[in-house]
């Protein structure tokens, strides 16, 4: 296979597993894998050469479903129950470095998936405050690969950076009418919880059901909470995680209630970096401490 097919592929790879509806097609978690594996390159190769192509395009997506065979539909299975395997194992770490986990075993790693003991061994990779390079270091000596950090790390960036840069973009808008309004309000509301699904709906994320559609910060509590996608407001988060707040009242008191959403940009130094809509009738940055008692919890979008 070609370098330049095999970056097409990997491409195709990415947007499927971002989106959910090939999971249901397939009746099993990560198509792409072997998609990279079995896919044959020649139907790939008029993609290769047009810029700006759609890699989430249901005529590329319908061929590699058709591609698969029955003993493909087996290693799926196969995948699925691995997948399983590595959630039980790291158990005790980040959904950030699950997600890694799930990258790292689907674009470069199934090769090994039927080995002994390969689960233990990918999980036994990660450490807490690990940058990417030490990760991808890590596993290279323990599966004698020769990984590039920086070809992980972006592809990690576009997974969970997505919602973080259409946030970004609309950093400085003042008073919300895209927000609002694209919601379906005739005039102005509180706005925070629209400017989040507005940011999502540009990812693709409502239609996906990754994340809500949601105007009130409760509604998206609870949908993130009846999907065991929440994640209690004194641990750290990951960017693209929906950050929601509980504002104390006059007498200085939580009622466990959300009064604020925003979106988590970064964390680092200790604090995490926000971009909200309605913070001050505006879309801009914030900073808070990790576990701030304000921090009520996050919604943590589930891409793969």
């Amino acid at each position: 296979m070609s370098a330049t097919i095999g970056a097409a592929l990997k491409k195709v790879a990415v947007a499927l597993l971002l989106d959910k509806k090939n999971w249901e097609k397939i009746a099993c978690l990560l198509l792409a894998a072997f998609m990279i594996v079995f896919f044959p390159a020649v139907a790939l190769a008029a993609v290769t050469s047009m810029e700006d192509v759609d890699f989430n395009s249901p005529e590329v997506q319908t061929k590699v479903i058709l591609s698969l065979t029955e003993e493909q539909v087996d290693e799926l299975t196969l995948v699925e129950d691995t997948v399983n395997a590595l959630h039980t194992a790291m158990s005790g770490r980040t959904q950030e470095q699950i997600k890694a986990a799930e990258v790292l075993y689907v674009l470069a790693l199934s090769e090994y998936a039927k080995e002994p003991g390969f689960v233990a061994k990918l999980a036994g990779c990660f450490a807490d405050d690990q940058t990417d390079e030490q990760l991808i270091a890590e596993v290279n000596a323990a599966f004698s690969t020769n990984l590039d950090p920086e070809d992980f790390s972006a592809i990690m960036n576009y997974a969970n950076h997505q919602l973080v840069e259409v946030a970004k973009s609309q950093l400085g808008n003042v008073g919300g009418e895209p927000y609002w309004s694209w919601y379906g309000y005739g005039g102005r509301v509180e706005w925070c919880a629209c400017f989040v699904s507005w940011c999502a709906n540009q990812c693709g994320y409502i239609d996906r059901g990754i994340i809500p559609k949601f105007a009130g910060c409760g509604t998206g509590v609870d949908w993130f909470k009846a999907r065991c996608q929440w994640l209690d407001g004194s641990a750290t988060p990951a960017p693209g995680n929906i950050i929601f707040f509980d504002w104390p009242d006059d007498y200085g008191v939580l009622d466990g209630n959300s009064d604020h959403v925003g979106i988590v940009e970064k964390v680092e130094g200790g604090r995490v970096y926000t971009i909200e809509g309605n913070s001050c009738d505006a879309c801009q940055r914030n900073s808070y401490p990790v576990g701030n008692y304000q921090i009520l919890g996050y919604g943590m979008p589930n891409l793969f």
